[in-house]
């Protein structure tokens, strides 16, 4: 059994492994079946060992599962300490546990805005625009009502996410759905920073920093054809460069809130004149 750093793919499926074992011993009763100490258990189901594929396969039988299904998810295990990771788009429950465990989760929003801060609508009309799927859309928001959760929890981590104010609104052609995205953005613009039109960023590829307390950091690109974790040393350090960099050329946060709240007075005069004008005359 190696020691290697915490993920947040091996905190999934070691997640899935206690889940699996729960269903038939608690972990100290487990270890004694497999003759094991019980911190082999515990560092395993935390994803903080890479266990042997003996292990796995020790462990996997003693739940009852057959070869095939052994072989499949040791193939999981495989990747999820690797420096580079990627999996498919759709896979949403990595990125839940890289969010719920971070101490400090800080991005960049270049043309669409982050997961976390972004309306139901706003998400419908950006995968519409992709060509996704009625299922894959309704997926999508399903995984984003659930993870946006983090935002109110007693734990929140600190949340700061830079965005171009082109992004603001992007997918949205209607004032109304406009003046309920920027409606949540002043409410959360504690956790917002825009760039305005006008200033060049050097880095055209949005992502986002997941730090965390006992583990190394995490950077997230997610794209629509796949989502990729990275947790080589150097490339999370051009990460945090660059978002320091960003630092630099955006508004201040009240300037940013001003921003807002200037946007959605603006959306919110266009449809009242569009509502007096279309109103029947009365003569």
């Amino acid at each position: 059994m190696e020691q290697t750093p915490i993920t947040p793919r091996s905190c999934e499926l070691g997640d899935e492994l206690r889940t699996l074992r729960a269903k038939f011993s608690n972990g100290h009763e487990f270890a004694s079946l497999l003759d094991w100490d019980p911190s082999k258990v515990s560092n395993i189901e935390r994803g903080k060992v890479r266990p042997t594929d003996l292990d796995l396969a020790q462990y996997l039988t003693a739940c009852g599962k057959g070869r095939g299904w052994v072989a499949e998810f040791s193939d999981f295990y495989r990747t999820a300490f690797d420096l580079y990771f990627a999996q498919a788009a759709s896979n949403f429950k990595t990125i839940s546990f890289a969010e719920a465990s971070a101490s400090t989760i800080t991005g960049f929003g270049n043309a669409t805005l982050p997961v976390l801060l972004r309306t139901t609508e706003y998400t419908e009309k950006l995968l519409i625009q992709r060509g996704a799927t009625p299922e894959q859309i309704k997926d999508a928001v399903r995984s984003q009502q659930e993870r946006q959760r983090v935002l109110g929890s007693a734990y929140r981590p600190e949340v700061l996410f830079y965005v171009t104010e082109r992004s603001l609104v992007a997918p949205l052609d209607e004032a109304r759905g406009r003046m309920d995205q920027l409606e949540l953005l002043r409410r959360n613009s504690r956790f917002v920073r825009v760039i305005p039109d006008g200033e060049i960023t050097p880095f055209s590829t949005e992502f986002t920093v997941y730090e965390h307390k006992k583990a190394p950091a995490t950077a997230f690109v997610d794209c629509e054809f796949a989502k990729v974790f990275v947790h080589d040393a150097t490339a999370v350090a051009q990460c945090r460069a660059f978002l320091a960099a960003l630092d630099t050329i955006s508004l201040s946060p009240a300037d940013s809130k001003e921003l807002l709240s200037r946007q959605l007075t603006e959306d919110y005069v266009a449809v009242i004149k569009t509502a007096t004008e279309e109103r029947p005359s009365t003569d």
